[in-house]
């Protein structure tokens, strides 16, 4: 069982929450963000997520220490989670809206839209409350979901958002280097959304297909392109559809701009379209040059 959440500020309702985990035989194997520690490991963060059974995120009054990647520790391991389709439970805790709202709350806020697309939550106040509900969801020997909880309002992904890779291209046969080729990825976008005079960073995610996003970028392979132009491009591409999206969530604003993909995330498309066979990298690191495998 991995038990995500960060430090501050949830060290009592952590230390209850493994107690009853305890109690039922279960293992927590997960690690806290904090900021007034060592360096973040996110080796060894993700391959405890990968070796656990299940993720139960713990979610309170701060968005937390924030990755490399533009979204906090903590997000970032929920996502690391569902892309590998971890069983997950989300205990959020509840928060009145505030007037004038900081940075770190309107992260926090994107956080739980996010939340809300991917997995079951409960919505918590009072320790006494989640540790009620945390409870509830161990009572089946099955860990089944009951009543009560939320559930998601999209459908979870099939197939991780970047597969693990299990073998190398050339040991696959064609039909599994089809489906790969052509499978679901939420997009973790983010952009500036402007409404009455103030400026917010929306985060949301956009379901796209790998093969899609490859033919679209196939021309700039062609040529030869550094990873932050074609990502650049890929955020060119989708940026109509994001605005309107945000548009819609935000009915009161009148601009959406400064589209980002996580840096992070393409990456690891990139990593995948080389492993398929389908674009290969000249150099390391940021100078890197990525072309069409066949050009």
């Amino acid at each position: 069982m991995y038990l995500a959440s960060n430090f501050d500020g949830l060290d009592l309702e952590r230390y209850e929450m493994g107690r009853l985990l305890a109690k039922q035989g279960m293992l927590n194997i997960g690690i806290p963000c904090r900021e007034d520690a060592g360096p973040y490991d996110w080796d060894l963060v993700r391959s405890q997520i990968e070796i656990a059974d299940m993720f139960i995120l713990l979610l309170g009054g701060s968005y937390g220490p924030m990755s490399p990647t533009g979204i906090s520790h903590l997000h970032r391991e929920f996502v690391h989670a569902r892309s590998l389709n971890k069983p997950t439970l989300a205990f959020i805790k509840n928060i009145p809206p505030a007037t004038n709202p900081t940075e770190d709350t309107r992260r926090l806020a994107g956080f739980h839209r996010v939340i809300a697309q991917q997995s079951p939550y409960k919505l918590w106040h009072l320790r006494e409350e989640l540790m009620t509900h945390l409870r509830a969801s161990l009572a089946s020997p099955h860990l089944q979901i009951g009543d009560g909880w939320v559930p998601a309002q999209s459908v979870v992904m099939s197939v991780p958002a970047v597969a693990p890779v299990a073998a190398a291209a050339e040991e696959l046969s064609p039909s599994q280097r089809l489906a790969r080729s052509r499978q679901l990825v939420n997009l973790q976008v983010t952009a500036k959304v402007y409404q009455g005079g103030n400026l917010s960073l929306e985060e949301v995610l956009l379901p796209a297909r790998m093969d899609q996003m490859l033919i679209g970028l196939t021309p700039a392979f062609r040529n030869g392109v550094s990873e932050s132009r074609a990502r650049k491009r890929l955020e060119t591409a989708i940026a109509p559809s994001i605005q309107k999206q945000l548009l819609k969530l935000h009915p009161k604003a009148h601009a959406v701009d400064d589209v980002k993909i996580s840096r992070g995330q393409f990456h690891q498309m990139l990593k995948q379209w080389k492993e398929l066979g389908y674009v290969r990298s000249e150099g390391e690191g940021s100078r890197a040059i990525w072309r069409s495998a066949a050009s």
